[in-house]
């Protein structure tokens, strides 16, 4: 019976302990994080998604960190609401979705972050609890049937078209035609998409604008659509018959596994003569000389007007070669510079003024297309690697995250800033050719000695 006694005893002391280390442990928010899927076409979507449960419920929307992915787009997709019960205790929470569009081939990964949540455990009472995420991995690769596409573009559908703008009907010298070329995307970001390339073309001076780009996320589905406008105005020099010649982009259809070919059809021109502005009647002169007196004339000073008709002939003949070489030479240059570096930045520092993140971040991007030090890749990141200047990876870090983050204004970006890290480096990176040129003679050449030079003052002169 003792024995009996004591077994139960112990038993009920067990369970007393049991229950007061049970109430003794307050539940904690939980994080969980998955991406998917962890295998990606380059330029296609991956989905990080990041689930954040409090006991009872949070007091704020927990403080998320910094998702950017280094040559990767990064969006935020909508939020969802939680609640769930876990162990007999009752959390809600959010759910955060961000889609990530790698732009190279490889491994990426998430690097560990802390995040901050606020929870009513006891209400009123509140509580703060730091949570890390864990490191989240994933790959983007080129399927080997794309492999020989350059530059690679993917999606799930892709259409192109042009608009043929003329500024008048009958096309005439002097005359313009702007052509506008559009690309239109399903499940990529429009930086993505491939840049219309407009080639110059003998008699028609070539003048590209600046692209345009544009994404569009249906609310319902967080389905992206994206467009690219690339434009180019030719100013029609000469009469004759032209022809814009066609354009082929070859795309990776991810939804068929195959690739695909969107066409536009060229686009001939036919430029006429300019007619002259007008010429005087017919018959009627200013001077009131008539034939007779031109004939006596040239027959009291015949030398000089063989002379005036050589010279004549002469400057008639000349003068149709000197205009068209200047022409050719002035068409030549003028090309020359608009797809030069010099160029490309001038627009840079034109979009800096505007101070619009999105114009400035693409006129970055087409800069660094025409900048040879960081060939062959010309991306941001081989342009701030080659630069190595903490200030310029912060102005790029700010600007990006202005752009393809949900943090819009928190980053500070500026853009007289990010133009100075950027000149910066532009100056330290490319061949300084105006430097040398500017160089003086070496200094052997004219060697300073003042001792020489004394002793040359105080000799005396041979007599």
């Amino acid at each position: 019976m003792r024995y009996r006694s004591a077994a139960i005893a112990l038993l009920l002391a067990q369970c007393l302990a049991h229950d007061a280390g049970a109430q003794g442990i307050a539940p904690e928010p939980i994080l969980e994080a998955a991406i998917d899927p962890p295998h990606v076409v380059v330029g296609q979507k991956t989905t990080l998604r990041i689930d954040v449960l409090a006991p009872n419920y949070m007091t704020s929307p927990p403080e998320l960190p910094n998702f950017q992915v280094r040559n990767a787009i990064t969006r935020q997709l909508q939020s969802v609401n939680r609640s769930e019960e876990r162990g007999g205790t009752s959390y809600a929470g959010v759910r955060f979705e961000f889609a990530i569009y790698p732009q190279e081939p490889g491994s990426y990964a998430i690097a560990e972050q802390k995040l901050r949540v606020r929870y009513a455990a006891e209400p009123p009472a509140t509580r703060e609890a730091t949570i890390a995420t864990p490191r989240i991995e994933f790959q983007a690769v080129i399927p080997d049937a794309a492999s020989t596409l350059s530059p690679f573009v993917t999606a799930k559908t892709l259409t192109i078209e042009q608009v043929i703008q003329r500024s008048s009907e009958q096309l005439k010298a002097g005359d313009s035609v702007t052509r506008v070329v559009k690309v239109k995307a399903e499940d990529t970001p429009a930086m993505l998409l491939p840049p219309t390339t407009f080639p110059a073309i003998e008699g028609l001076a070539l003048y590209p604008a600046q692209p345009s780009l544009q994404d569009k996320t249906d609310l319902r589905t967080d389905v992206l659509s994206s467009m690219r406008v690339d434009s180019a105005t030719y100013m029609l020099e000469r009469p004759g018959n032209y022809r814009l010649p066609a354009i082929d982009v070859r795309w990776w259809n991810d939804a068929a596994h195959k690739v695909e070919l969107a066409h536009l059809d060229s686009v001939t021109l036919q430029v006429a003569a300019n007619p002259a502005a007008g010429a005087p009647p017919a018959g009627e002169t200013g001077t009131g000389w008539d034939l007779s007196d031109l004939s006596d004339l040239v027959a009291d000073h015949w030398p000089l007007a063989l002379l005036a008709a050589i010279a004549l002939a002469a400057l008639g003949w000349l003068a149709p070669h000197a205009t068209r070489w200047i022409a050719t030479r002035y068409r030549e240059r003028r090309v020359a510079y608009l797809r030069s570096e010099s160029f490309s930045f001038g627009q840079l520092r034109h979009a800096a003024r505007s101070h619009d993140a999105k114009r400035v971040y693409f006129a970055l991007l087409e800069w660094l297309q025409r900048f040879e030090p960081v060939a062959p890749s010309h991306t941001v990141q081989a342009f701030t690697t080659a630069a190595r200047d903490p200030a310029l990876d912060h102005e790029i870090s700010a600007i990006e995250r202005e752009l393809f983050t949900a943090d819009r204004g928190v980053g500070g970006w500026s853009a007289h800033q990010l133009l100075r890290a950027v000149g910066a480096a532009r100056r330290r990176l490319r061949p300084d050719r105006a430097r040398a040129a500017r160089s003086g003679l070496p200094q052997h050449l004219n060697p300073v000695n003042d001792g020489a030079s004394s002793a040359y003052r105080r000799r005396v002169p041979a007599r």
